[in-house]
């Protein structure tokens, strides 16, 4: 999604004598050229940031980050604000705050406040998916969350024409004041409508975290399982009772399937599950382990490297990237080998994924569903109804 070029921003403060001002962090911006950008007057700040612990995260600027100050009329700091780096979510991440209190600085760090939006797009296709896109003002990101909502239904990379119409709710996030991107932080609904195919999916918050994509009549959409454990790709070994080996060169059973995939294709585990194993084994390279109930398992194999913090033990949801495509072990080539495991039987992954049971609603969910679906139904309409005004 397009963004106004915003490097800086002013606004009046609460005080009379107070303003609040923005700026985005350049390319080798150090402090003291940052301070003297802002116009900054206040000679205690720098020597403050050097000195105190926590004040000194102020001195890993990162480009495209937003600095944000409250400056007296004299350009003096009543207080200063930057988002600190996390290698978590924006929900996970604090901010920096150094503020002047009975003329003296201190700095703290605080939960990062966070502002959400809805936004509505429309699309037609008229020559290509992404013209239709950037047309529409819509985050290619997103053609990655609406694959894995309809599934094996549409390829949207491959199977859209000439006409098709793409519409969708979905909520954004970002820091509070800050001149970076908003992130697509979740669809809420969306509607793919192809010749004579018709696809629907709005999201319902089950409660304590957990949600899925239904049909508008309540039809669950989500599987256990994710299609594929990587966003594009193509199957380059099907599991089999016999293949010639590459290496070699025999032939030998192929307990899963292998997916060809450029080195450093992220790798999502497929379902819910906790870390069994993460390490190297013998012809598997870099492999994880991740079991998902006492019957399931699925294993990634020949990964390049792991996700930052995963051990043994880790918590990992549907769809979290755990590693990236490599070719370790007994390799020919960059691909991910992909095993699923049923009561420690190897299985062909995808008839089991084909065949994963989908999640039905019970009871009062049904009822808060039907309220759910009824408004992200009408704001579907009122976009329709946008686009009726603006050709009349």
């Amino acid at each position: 999604m397009s963004e106004p070029l915003l490097i800086s921003t002013v606004s009046a403060a609460d005080s009379d004598t107070s303003f609040v001002q923005h700026e985005k962090i350049r390319r080798g911006e150090t402090l003291s050229s940052l301070l003297a950008r802002m116009g900054i007057n206040d000679d205690e700040i720098a020597a403050f940031v050097r000195r105190d612990r926590t004040a000194r995260g102020l001195l890993e600027l990162r480009p495209g980050r937003t600095v944000s100050a409250t400056l007296l009329a004299d350009r003096s700091v009543e207080s200063l604000n930057y988002r600190l780096e996390s290698e978590g979510s924006l929900e996970q991440a604090k901010r920096l705050v150094i503020r002047r209190s009975d003329g003296k600085l201190e700095a703290v760090e605080e939960p990062l406040p966070l502002e959400r939006s809805v936004e509505i797009r429309s699309a037609e296709v008229r020559r290509t998916l992404a013209e239709a896109l950037e047309a529409a003002d819509i985050p290619d990101s997103l053609v990655t969350r609406m694959g894995d909502i309809f599934g094996t239904e549409v390829d949207l990379r491959k199977d859209v024409r000439r006409g098709d119409r793409l519409r969708v709710v979905y909520q954004t996030v970002r820091e509070a004041g800050s001149l970076e991107p908003a992130t697509v932080e979740r669809i809420l609904a969306v509607q793919f409508r192809g010749g004579q195919r018709k696809l629907e999916a709005v999201w319902f918050d089950r409660g304590n975290g957990n949600g899925d994509y239904y049909s508008f009549d309540g039809r669950s959409l989500s599987r256990t399982f994710l299609a594929s454990p990587l966003e594009f790709t193509r199957v380059s070994s099907n599991f089999t009772e016999a293949r010639l080996h590459p290496i070699f060169r025999d032939w030998r059973a192929h307990k899963g399937v292998d997916m060809h995939a450029p080195i450093g294709t992220k790798v999502r585990t497929t379902a819910d599950g906790t870390i069994k194993f993460i390490g190297r084994q013998s012809g598997y390279g870099n492999v994880i382990i991740v079991q998902h109930s006492p019957r399931y398992q699925t294993l990634y194999a020949h990964l390049n490297d792991f996700a930052q913090g995963l051990e043994q033990g880790s918590r990992v949801l549907q769809g979290d990237v755990i590693g990236s495509v490599g070719m370790t072990g007994w390799s020919t080539g960059p691909h991910l080998h992909f095993e699923f495991h049923i009561d420690g039987e190897h299985v062909d992954p995808m008839a089991a994924i084909a065949q994963s049971a989908v999640r039905s609603l019970q009871g009062d969910e049904k009822v808060r569903f039907s309220t759910v679906a009824a408004q992200l139904r009408s704001r579907f309409g009122l976009l329709d109804s946008q686009l009726v005004a603006r050709f009349e």
